[in-house]
């Protein structure tokens, strides 16, 4: 079993909520990248014209909002509790009551557990085909997570006032929430291209990584890449037995990724500070190393307990320190069948 004895994966979204306290340097200078107008009610950088994202471990998965006229892209949905406010901020920052669609980049509970107050309000909802079943077996947590959400928010240091209201909204309609509710209503195979205003958005699936249900989200006309959780920037990566994940398939998905970026591609990481394609060459170089330490430990005898006491050099100084005896042992089994 991969679990480590301690840590499932209610406990880490419990953990990437409170680590925002973690000194993380960004892989790119921001430049011209700045917080939006206060009249948000989540804390936005504006990457570039109509281009914002959330970058904050303490709320979850990073998100992206594109707008371009009459249409706003909304990528990850983040808690219950923030799902409100995303489309509120969503329709600020396009100006408007645009049309929105929604975007997962995998099933994980910090990046969709918003999707019951966002699918329904939403012209069009995309994910992997194989996430929808995976997001659909969430209903209950979600309902959980909903409900706990005013709490939740009531411990946020400096939150919007109007956070609190949404929040108890959700919590409010929770028990109302269906299978149809939750899941993105039109499934990714291998690659979809969509349209918000005059902007192309590309959905790339490149096999099994993070998870089996991976989507890559490119802006080519405006360099801009949203890897989800292929890349944790300046974090050990989470690994989940239940997820489809691949250590081996991951590095693939990433080089493929890769291939997408040139100098100035301004890519979102799924966790961690907003980069450049240096943050995607440090996640294969991750991957890559410890794919060879840990196959040197199998090869040597090592148990995996007595390899997943052990660290090497390439993780010195990453976040998320938590996991990296998960990610050890995950990747110790996938190697070990």
């Amino acid at each position: 079993m991969l679990d480590h004895p301690t840590l499932t994966r209610r406990s880490f979204l419990v953990l990437t909520g409170t680590a925002a306290a973690l000194t993380l340097v960004p892989t790119r200078a921001l430049g011209a990248m700045t917080r939006v107008r206060a009249s948000t009610i989540l804390p936005w950088t504006e990457l570039s014209e109509g281009i914002h994202a959330i970058a904050d471990l303490s709320l979850g998965g990073n998100t992206m909002v594109v707008a371009d006229g009459p249409g706003v892209l909304l990528v990850d949905t983040k808690f219950a509790h923030l799902a409100y406010a995303l489309v509120a901020d969503a329709h600020t920052l396009s100006s408007g009551e645009s049309s929105l669609t929604l975007v997962n980049t995998h099933h994980h509970g910090d990046h969709t557990s918003g999707n019951g107050f966002i699918v329904p309000n939403a012209s069009k909802s995309y994910a992997h085909k194989n996430a929808i079943p995976r997001i659909e077996a969430q209903l209950d947590r979600m309902k959980l997570g909903a409900q706990g959400g005013p709490a939740q928010v009531g411990r946020m240091k400096d939150a919007d006032p109007r956070l609190l209201e949404l929040a108890a909204k959700a919590a409010d309609e929770s028990d109302a929430l269906t299978t149809n509710d939750i899941a993105p209503h039109s499934s990714i195979g291998s690659n979809e291209t969509i349209t918000i205003g005059a902007t192309k958005v590309e959905l790339h699936h490149f096999g099994a990584g993070h998870t089996d249900n991976d989507v890559v989200v490119h802006l080519p006309d405006r360099n801009v890449l949203h890897t989800g959780d292929l890349v944790f920037n300046t974090l050990h990566p989470f690994f989940d037995p239940e997820g489809g994940y691949s250590a081996k398939g991951w590095i693939v998905s990433l080089k493929h990724t890769r291939e997408l970026c040139d100098s100035d591609t301004i890519v979102i990481p799924g966790h961690g500070p907003i980069g450049d394609r240096a943050s995607i060459d440090a996640q294969i170089r991750y991957l890559e190393s410890i794919i060879d330490e840990v196959q040197r430990a199998i090869d040597s005898g090592k148990s995996k307990e007595e390899t997943q006491a052990m660290s090497w050099g390439f993780m010195d100084g990453l976040g998320f320190e938590q996991i990296r005896e998960r990610a050890i042992g995950a990747v110790y089994d996938e190697l070990s069948k």
